[in-house]
């Protein structure tokens, strides 16, 4: 139910979500390209893009309904705040109990809340305090489920590296490094037909 209200926030965020995951594929293929120089993806390849790309399409999405949901948390406290100072003045400490309440009948006007605040877990503030302490609650789950999409999106992309590089047609594939004697054919001596290599010839007169 969380991530269905998370889902909700995060509709009218969805050019972003895919946005971002178009710049992670961006990435993902120049790495793949770095390894293997001139290699050519296979249609394994290809169908591991296009898996990897929804993942992270919809990992990309919660994170920024979660953002958004964090920018209304001044909302949500500013109602905490009104139900309070209606009950409360400002030095008086609030009991567990009646935080509980508090809490139910901000559940009523945003039942979003639901699965981020519970009760029982708001004692020993007072009036004043109190409001902020939900507000920041409520950041801290989010944040929490910022870190956990942001881990998922990581092994999503290592774990598609790896199965991206393997399955890469390697037949007209170089090494991006090349090697010594590489690096020496390729400055050196010319091969002859047979195999055996033509001297270079000076071609400066003599003087």
């Amino acid at each position: 139910m969380a991530l269905w209200n998370i889902i909700q926030y995060s509709v009218g965020s969805l050019f972003w979500g895919i946005l971002i995951a178009l710049l992670c594929m961006a990435l993902f293929v120049f790495i793949i390209k770095g390894w293997w120089k001139d290699a050519l993806f296979s249609v394994w390849s290809y169908l591991i893009g296009a898996l990897l790309f929804v993942l992270l399409a919809f990992q990309c999405t919660m994170i920024v309904g979660s953002l958004k949901i964090i920018d209304t948390a001044d909302e949500y406290e500013g109602y905490f705040t009104q139900v309070v100072d209606n009950i409360y003045e400002g030095w008086e400490e609030v009991p567990t109990e009646q935080a509980d309440v508090v809490i139910k009948k901000a559940i009523a006007e945003y039942p979003l809340l639901e699965h981020y605040i519970s009760g029982g877990e708001f004692s020993g503030f007072n009036a004043r305090q109190l409001p902020s302490a939900m507000a920041d609650e409520l950041r801290s789950f989010m944040r929490k489920y910022i870190v956990r999409r942001l881990l998922w999106c990581l092994g999503f992309v290592v774990v598609a590296g790896v199965l991206g590089i393997k399955t890469l047609d390697k037949r007209y594939a170089s090494p991006v490094r090349g090697t010594h004697s590489d690096r020496r054919t390729a400055t050196g001596s010319r091969p002859m037909p047979g195999g055996t290599r033509r001297p270079r010839v000076n071609t400066h007169g003599r003087r």
